[in-house]
């Protein structure tokens, strides 16, 4: 049989679905692809109101049509941790063929993904882990080396000396990345001091402010790194009515759309992005896999008390930078 008729009856499984994803599977999979009808995948995020998720967004629509499965993306407009955690009991009460996590806060979500194992539904955590959960697997960036990334892209753009600001919100994944730039300065660049962690609080109306507050109290930094996906376009409005754009250099995070203008016309000398859509059309496939008897490692992997399942999958970062930034943007 040939490639191009394997991927002919591929695409009749799943009813219409793009067949990317299927022409890359094994044959045993396919009865997996079959059987997304009624199945539906959860993302449970936290802050959603914000751009960021937009690529998470468009790999859950990516996997339900390759799949043949509904996906869902919800969870609090603001950083509402205990809001976050009501919302995962109201999940598992429905049952969910599978959860999706990033947590805001990793310590009051543990309790509810171990009731969440415990009654049969698989949970991926993305971004940030809860190891200890009971969860399958954890797709991400490492958050530590993301943040060394970003510390090396603003050290050569400080030319490796002066001081500057970091900006992140609470959630333990992005605070990692601040540990990052810290580490990346003290290994590399010794001479670049940071002066202060600004907290943004995620919060694209917020950010400009906090920003602008921090460089009044901080008139000689040569450097901003932000850490979360509003911090790059927060820095950069802040910056521009200091009247100081391309003096005090910036590296932003993600690729928020409202963000990459500033790349373009210099505000910002970069920004480190995060897989997004890997992160969200992975999971789904994985765990619908799992779901489906699509990963026959073992006959009964349940009852072998083994998760067959990649426990971690590390997606990597890729660099924006105004030679590249026209392909970062969303059609």
């Amino acid at each position: 049989m040939t490639p191009r008729l394997q991927l002919n009856r591929r695409q009749a499984l799943m009813a219409g679905a793009t067949g990317l994803a299927g022409s890359m599977l094994p044959s045993f999979s396919r009865e997996a692809l079959a059987q997304g009808a009624g199945m539906e995948y959860v993302f449970l995020s936290v802050v959603t109101q914000v751009p960021f998720w937009r690529d998470h967004r468009d790999g859950l629509d990516a996997a339900a049509q390759s799949l043949g499965v509904k996906t869902t993306f919800t969870g609090p407009l603001d950083f509402d941790t205990a809001g976050q955690a009501r919302q995962l009991d109201e999940l598992i009460v429905r049952r969910p063929a599978g959860i999706l996590i990033f947590p805001g806060d990793v310590g009051a979500l543990e309790p509810g993904i171990a009731r969440a194992t415990e009654a049969g539904i698989p949970v991926a955590m993305i971004i940030g882990d809860a190891p200890s959960s009971g969860r399958m697997l954890h797709l991400g960036i490492s958050n530590f080396e993301a943040g060394k990334e970003g510390g090396k892209m603003l050290a050569e753009a400080v030319g490796g000396k002066g001081k500057v600001l970091l900006g992140t919100f609470p959630a333990p994944a992005v605070l990692e990345r601040v540990e990052g730039y810290k580490a990346y300065f003290a290994e590399n660049a010794p001479e670049i001091e940071v002066v202060d962690v600004i907290n943004d609080k995620a919060d694209p109306s917020y950010a400009p402010t906090a920003y602008a507050q921090a460089i009044l109290a901080n008139p000689d930094i040569v450097g901003i790194g932000g850490t979360d996906g509003d911090s790059g376009k927060g820095a950069a409005i802040a910056v521009t009515e200091a009247g100081r754009a391309g003096e005090i250099k910036i590296v932003g995070m993600d690729r928020n759309d409202d963000m990459l203008p500033y790349i373009e016309d210099g505000t910002l000398v970069g920004a480190i992005a995060q897989k997004s859509f890997a992160e969200a059309f992975l999971a789904v496939h994985l765990l619908h896999w799992l779901n489906t008897d699509g990963m026959r490692v073992l006959p009964d992997w349940k009852s072998a008390a083994v998760n067959p399942l990649p426990e971690q999958v590390v997606t990597g970062v890729m660099k924006i930078t105004p030679e590249n930034v026209s392909q970062f943007r969303h059609a």
